[in-house]
């Protein structure tokens, strides 16, 4: 039995151009963020403030120093929007590559040689919509099925099914992990993904390049205003 989505599993984790180098937009606001957010999380744990600044031409003298927090906020929001825009195409492919990599656990799929059928946590959610072990998806040359895990928020995972009849004419369906009649098996479903979401952090370097960004900018914004807050 050829299983479709594992052939393309395979094409998506042997593509080179899935991870392209990053680009000079990208790793210029990269670094502008990881800078301005230093720089807030500096002024907000040490209390210190900026009362000058030195360019090429002039010097600037700040009248009222406590602002130069509000005008960092404004400046991180922004490169924030921006970061978030520019790495939308390399953070898509990394968790294309991430959902690969849960489905390769045999508690999402496996395949029975001896009977000829795949069984596991999928084939069952998607049971009483597609029988995944039907004749006509195993031996026919034209109807088969296409699925991809859209993990998100964990929670509100799903599975994003294409149905392929004789003529090629595709069918949509869409099925949420809590929609499992076994909820027992979706909690450890949902554990499995975390697991290999946490395992990510240490073994792929490919999320502290897209992601660290962005925990700096929140982590700097949100010492800031709870800082302001509480004072």
């Amino acid at each position: 039995m050829i299983e479709p989505v594992k052939e393309l599993n395979k094409a998506i984790n042997a593509d080179l151009n899935l991870a392209p180098p990053i680009d000079p937009a990208l790793a210029s606001c990269k670094k502008t963020l990881i800078i301005i957010s230093s720089v807030l999380l500096a002024l907000t744990f040490s209390g210190a403030k900026v009362t000058e600044a030195n360019t090429f031409i002039f010097k600037i003298i700040f009248t009222n120093p406590t602002s130069i927090n509000t005008l960092l906020l404004l400046s991180i929001g922004y490169l924030l929007l921006r970061y978030n825009s520019i790495s939308h195409f390399y953070t898509d492919n990394y968790k294309k590559q991430f959902a690969t990599r849960v489905l390769d656990n045999k508690f999402f799929r496996r395949y029975d040689s001896h009977n000829d059928v795949v069984d596991g946590f999928i084939p069952d959610l998607l049971k009483p919509k597609i029988y995944i072990n039907d004749d006509k998806y195993k031996h026919s040359n034209h109807s088969y099925l296409d699925y991809d895990l859209k993990v998100r928020l964990f929670f509100n995972a799903y599975i994003d099914l294409t149905e392929y009849d004789e003529q090629s004419n595709p069918y949509l369906y869409r099925f949420y992990l809590i929609g499992s009649k076994d909820k027992f098996q979706y909690l450890f479903a949902l554990g499995i993904m975390f697991s290999h979401w946490f395992l990510e952090q240490f073994r792929q370097r490919d999320f502290l390049e897209l992601y660290s960004p962005m925990f700096i900018g929140f982590i700097a914004v949100y010492s800031s205003v709870w800082v302001r807050l509480v004072s």
